[in-house]
């Protein structure tokens, strides 16, 4: 079940079938200099999300508290699904062309499970790994072989869990209809 979680609450929410959208954006500038010649500047990539939720009426009061909270611009979490959160660090390099993939922790993790693996200190560097097998507290092993290399520090967490968010909305205003009420939630990554 997709979950928020913020301040140490946890609030299940019931969203529609197939509304999950994630959106990877690009934000760049271009500077043009004198002789006329253009360069490209990449900001930063981000990851945009969005569904659609259906809630009841206790459910609705219980976001009154989230919304609160996100309508500030503090940070918050969004699990497709509760069940993967695993949310941690490379503790030495990973090369690309191997599928080893050393982390600090395993215990959040199983085989089958879709993972993103992404360079800390460079938001252009990620990729989805699928994991084949897991060396308990020491390491995973993916399916194929990974693309990029890592160091000691970049970010590997379960794919649809984004452990730090902000939200995209403006106001938090459900619309009831047959006694329940329909929202559409829209939230970024914060990098």
């Amino acid at each position: 079940m997709p979950r928020i979680i913020f301040n140490n609450t946890n609030v299940d929410v019931l969203i529609d079938e197939d509304s999950l959208q994630t959106e990877y954006n690009q934000e760049r500038s271009q500077k043009r200099s004198t002789s006329g010649k253009i360069q490209t500047i990449n900001q930063h990539g981000i990851q945009e999300m969005r569904f659609s939720a259906v809630l009841t009426e206790a459910l609705y009061r219980r976001l009154i508290a989230w919304w609160a909270w996100a309508r500030q611009g503090k940070v918050w979490a969004f699990a497709f699904d509760s069940t993967k959160t695993g949310n941690t660090t490379l503790d030495d390099p990973a090369a690309a062309g191997q599928k080893v993939i050393p982390l600090t922790g395993t215990g959040d993790f199983s085989a089958e499970d879709y993972c993103l693996i992404r360079a800390a200190d460079n938001d252009d560097e990620f990729e989805v790994v699928e994991i084949a097998s897991i060396s308990a507290g020491v390491s995973v092993t993916a399916v194929d072989n990974l693309v990029y290399s890592y160091t000691s520090g970049d970010i590997f967490r379960h794919w649809e869990y984004w452990p730090e968010v902000v939200s995209l909305e403006d106001k938090f205003g459900p619309l009831k209809k047959d006694g329940t009420y329909r929202h559409v939630f829209r939230f970024a990554e914060k990098l």
